[in-house]
């Protein structure tokens, strides 16, 4: 199968792929099978960097849902802050039977404001058995650096970093109305290499730690889900791995780009993160959601052989959406029926206003350091 090729859903394949004339190991992760998704006992989220902190939002028991708010301090005590910023991070707790599992996805925008929730929330990173990365964007990888260089844990183990595609690695631009180009950054793979980091791009949908689902590659199925034209991906010289043409869709790219030139970014390296709850259904984490949240689950849904979905969690990117756009989400959540929805990040206040309009008792608002247990 090419790399560029869209998944067939279903598919039972395996192996590896080599780029970059053999000086570095591109493992590409290949793990359609369905009877292949675990299932655990228990999920524990916890949202350790959001954009929001609400001390207003309702905790403790929603359905069957158990919801721990993280209080804020007494005047003047002392211990680390819990801050927010335009970033997300999650740590994940995973249990089966006498096997526990912890995985780090996602590293908010800076390392200050990521270590300071760590402590308050109680989470040793250095315990994680995996990381996930959704995507290129630094309010997303913003502390990855850092944190691998601080770790020696991570090096000693050689742990495992699960990025959905080369593009994750990529120069990233944003293009504003009056023509300016905005540095939107790039993650360096080689760095993260030289910390012992071993990075796999889980372009087919892949098994982490045991426990989670990643996406692989999302297939475009609905019109109305589009990524912002603003979001722009650098073209990088043939054998680089950031050739425009290996971050497209076979057959998309009609006309090869200079080095240097802009292309749209469609955000092809994007991947979801799913656990199957036992009992409950599928947990869909979205951190950014560019390649649409419908589409997103969809694909989970496909992949996994699961069509009970118990929660849609993260960022949706639906804040700079219009109410057309909004609306047709909401229809098709609705036709999807998660037990629970619970926003965060990009989502924005319309699509969060439209759910407490229309799903009421599916919503759980988002606020930094939220721990969410799912299943018994």
């Amino acid at each position: 199968m090419h790399r560029r090729e869209l998944l067939k859903l279903g598919a039972v394949v395996g192996g590896a792929l080599f780029i970059g004339g053999g000086e570095r190991l591109i493992r590409t992760s290949v793990a359609g099978a369905q009877s292949a998704v675990p299932v655990v006992d228990r999920l524990v989220m916890t949202n350790v960097v959001d954009n929001v902190y609400d001390v207003f939002a309702r905790g403790g028991k929603i359905g069957d849902l158990t919801v721990q708010r993280h209080p804020l301090p007494p005047a003047g005590a002392p211990g680390p802050a819990l801050l927010s910023e335009h970033g997300l991070a999650y740590h994940l707790e995973s249990f089966r039977g006498g096997e526990r599992k912890e995985i780090l996805l996602d590293f908010a925008l800076t390392g200050a404001t990521l270590l300071s929730n760590y402590q308050a929330v109680k989470i040793d990173p250095s315990r994680a058995d995996a990381l996930i990365l959704s995507h290129g964007h630094s309010d997303h990888y913003g502390a990855l650096p850092d944190l691998a260089g601080m770790m020696s844990a991570w090096s000693e183990r050689g742990i495992t970093l699960y990025a959905g595609g080369q593009d994750t690695f990529c120069h990233r631009w944003q293009t504003t109305p009056d023509g300016q180009r905005r540095d939107g950054g790039q993650l360096d793979l080689a760095a993260l290499d030289a910390r012992g980091i071993q990075t796999i791009m889980a372009e087919q949908p892949a098994v982490v730690a045991g426990h989670a689902l990643t996406s692989g590659h999302i297939p475009r199925l609905t019109d109305y889900e589009v990524p912002p034209a603003a979001f722009k991906l650098e073209a990088g010289a043939v054998g680089s791995g950031c050739d425009p043409s290996l971050h497209f869709p076979a057959g998309t790219m009609q006309v090869e780009t200079p080095a240097g030139e802009l292309v749209q970014d469609i955000f092809w390296g994007e991947h979801a993160t799913a656990y199957h709850v036992q009992d409950r259904g599928l947990v869909v984490i979205s951190s950014c959601g560019h390649a649409g949240i419908v589409n997103s689950v969809r694909h989970i849904q496909a992949v996994s052989g699961v069509e009970k979905v118990h929660a849609v969690v993260g960022g949706w990117h639906l804040a700079p959406s219009p109410p057309e756009v909004i609306a047709s989400t909401v229809a098709a959540l609705k036709d999807i029926n998660p037990d629970y929805l619970i926003p965060m990040h990009c989502t924005g206040f319309p699509m969060i206003s439209a759910i407490q309009q229309q799903m009421p008792s599916k919503l759980v608002l988002p606020s930094t350091g939220t721990r969410v247990v799912f299943g018994a």
